[in-house]
């Protein structure tokens, strides 16, 4: 498991323009997790966790309550414990680092990476 970030890369799906993303590292803070996202514990990778809430714990500090929708009782991680990302969704306002131009683009980062850069189809 080689735990160098992949190089830039063009995302196909963006119809507007040409947007580089660079792919997720294996695991991630428990702090970049979302509602709606699907993450594993490292010790289980083949369970799968839908988040259906998350918030701070407010007995333990540095630490979050994560509400998943297979379990009765939510879960305690520590906002720096490493996570296996799944399925990660998010909405992005992109610049056209030629003209300025913005986008909004949704992007799953686990599939398609976090975006670096942008420039719209009129470049």
């Amino acid at each position: 498991m080689s735990t160098a970030p992949d190089p830039p890369k063009p995302n196909p799906r963006q119809s507007s323009g040409f947007l580089v993303t660079t792919s997720l590292p294996d695991r991630l803070p428990a702090s970049r997790l979302q509602q709606g996202d699907t993450f594993a514990l490292p010790e289980h990778p083949d369970e799968p966790l839908i988040i259906d809430l998350i918030t701070p714990n407010p007995e333990r500090n540095a630490s979050l309550l994560i509400s998943t929708r297979d379990r009765t009782a939510p879960i305690t991680l520590h906002m720096e414990e490493p996570i296996q990302p799944l399925r990660m969704p998010r909405t992005f306002n992109v610049t056209c680092q030629l003209c300025e131009a913005t986008t909004t683009t949704d992007l799953e980062l686990v599939a398609h990476g976090q975006p670096k850069t942008w420039v719209c189809n009129r470049h």
